[in-house]
């Protein structure tokens, strides 16, 4: 009897952990799939470490492309542009942290693949040395939203790919066109690296000025015109450190949309044109057309809401607001002892 008991008990046991087993091993691979962890190469679609990467190059089926090259501490856009830093920021961010969540079902597989054949965004990424470190593709989002389609360059095996604590599609972080990845700063200069600063009012000759760096922290402010005369009030204290601080964040709403008539505009006498020189002789010259005047109800005096601006001859056109602008379009007068801000 005990024989058979025992003989009984071991069968027992031996049928529990082969069921047990099984239990474990599908329960993990399950689990690999759903954490995205790391099994096999064409499944490794993240870099963690992002400061390896250099260059991102993105392109559509339809021929479009974005070329983003890191430099210095900034990145490039299409070789021409500095690239917008925040779209910069979740790309990588994207990229450090892609998962797999699941193998897509047979019966799902082979739609995949043609979708991404047919309208996959490429992606490829490079390190320091323009070597390949990843090319993937990145297709639409499953039909329940939870993750994106993606596939390794040469790979047969079509993932689900997601972001941890995200939900919708990881496609639409991968930009495409200027209007998404050219920065839309004008002025980004640091104060000790400005030597002058000039703002010309074609219309009102007598406020136009110009700041010049003089000595360490040392500034001094004079008529743009000769035909001005010069104030005999003593300048005040500070006034130049802090016009030139407003210069450090200074950027547009948008870019020149296309049916803005720009060459008629620029047939019209500016507002203002602003010539800014930085102390390693490089520059940068805008000037302000108003494209957007309204009446205040009560005051029934105009004013500016939007300037069409243009950069450097006619290199860059933005849509800016006076809002933002309005507190560099100060007069001569305004830097001296006695005098106030006419323009703000």
């Amino acid at each position: 009897m005990n024989t058979l008991f025992s003989k009984r008990t071991g069968l027992l046991l031996a049928l529990f952990l082969l069921v047990g087993g099984a239990t474990y091993y599908l329960w993990q691979k399950n689990k690999r799939y759903e954490t995205g962890s790391r099994i096999q190469p064409d499944m490794d679609f993240a870099v963690s470490d992002t400061n390896a990467i250099h260059r991102i190059f993105i392109a559509d089926r339809r021929g479009r492309t974005a070329d983003l090259k890191r430099q210095g501490d900034h990145w490039v856009y299409n070789d021409r542009y500095k690239a917008r830093p925040s779209a910069v920021e979740v790309l990588l961010q994207t990229i450090c942290c892609l998962n797999v969540l699941y193998v897509p079902p047979k019966a799902a597989e082979g739609n995949a693949v043609k979708a991404l054949a047919a309208d996959g965004i490429k992606v490829e990424l490079y390190d320091r040395q323009n070597r390949l470190l990843k090319s993937y593709y990145v297709g639409d989002v499953t039909a329940d939203e939870r993750g994106t389609y993606m596939i390794m360059d040469g790979a047969e095996q079509p993932y689900v790919v997601y972001i941890p604590g995200f939900i919708g599609q990881v496609r639409v972080r991968y930009l495409l066109g200027d209007e998404n990845w050219r920065d839309r700063m004008i002025f980004t200069e640091k104060p000790e690296k400005i030597q002058s600063i000039s703002v010309e009012y074609p219309q009102h000759r007598s406020a136009s000025f110009r700041l010049d760096k003089v000595g360490e922290a040392e500034y001094a402010v004079r008529p743009l015109f000769s035909t001005t005369p010069v104030s005999k009030a003593p300048q005040r204290k500070g006034a130049a450190e802090a016009y030139l601080l407003k210069y450090e964040f200074l950027g547009a709403e948008g870019f020149a949309h296309s049916d803005l008539n720009v060459d008629s505009i620029r047939a019209l006498v500016p507002f203002a044109i602003v010539n800014l020189e930085r102390t390693d002789r490089t520059s940068l010259k805008a000037r302000f057309w108003p494209i957007n005047v309204q009446v205040d109800a009560q005051t029934r005096q105009p004013f500016i809401i939007h300037y069409l601006t243009e950069v450097n001859e006619g290199q860059d056109y933005y849509i800016t607001q006076h809002h933002v602008f309005g507190p560099i379009f100060q007069e001569y007068a305004s830097f001296f002892v006695g005098a106030s801000r006419l323009r703000n």
